[in-house]
């Protein structure tokens, strides 16, 4: 078999194990362990291979807000790490303050104390870039759109946050917002 026929088989043979692995009801190659013997995958095969798609975008999500936090405790903590929080809108220390008050509740929950900063939420903590521009973001965003555009993905954030499906073609656009960031803010 000469070397065109010998691609084209193998394209042919990727293509087929591609088709059937998208198939509803076949297996992902992914298992969902709930326990040592029970995959998930092998019950509901589609919502495990919904989920693998899904974890994608939550990841990208996971690595760009925690970039966003800290990136808000470099710049609002420079010129006093003890009180930097007192720098941060009145409001969103209140709604902070009132997640602190019932975080409290879950204690039972082993995710120990949790900072602040970690309460803070995604649109929070554009608000509080955009709030205090001129404290220090300014200089090291540089171009305040970037903003806008992170606010832009935040439905999205929130129905992946809410199981929801992401469209390959939104997965584009949250990929692009955070290229778009680190092209200016290197992480």
């Amino acid at each position: 078999m000469d070397d065109t026929r010998l691609a084209l088989f193998i394209m042919l043979g990727q293509e087929a194990e591609r088709q059937v692995l998208e198939h509803p009801s076949v297996v992902p190659p992914e298992s969902l362990l709930i326990s040592h013997s029970y995959d998930l995958a092998t019950v509901l095969p589609e919502e495990v291979r919904r989920a693998s798609s899904a974890a994608l975008v939550y990841k990208l999500f996971f690595v760009f807000e925690n970039f966003l936090r800290e990136l808000v405790f470099d710049v609002l903590s420079e010129k006093d790490k003890v009180n930097w929080w007192g720098n941060v809108p009145k409001h969103i220390q209140d709604d902070v303050e009132y997640l602190e008050k019932t975080e409290e509740t879950k204690a039972w929950m082993s995710l120990g104390s949790r900072d602040k900063l970690s309460l803070t939420t995604y649109s929070q903590l554009l608000a509080i870039i955009d709030e205090c521009w001129k404290s220090g973001f300014e200089a090291v965003i540089r171009d305040k759109s970037l903003v806008q555009s992170a606010r832009h993905v935040a439905h999205l954030r929130n129905a992946i946050c809410h199981m929801t499906d992401i469209p390959p073609e939104e997965t584009e656009r949250i990929r692009q917002v955070i290229r778009d960031w680190f092209r200016m803010v290197s992480p």
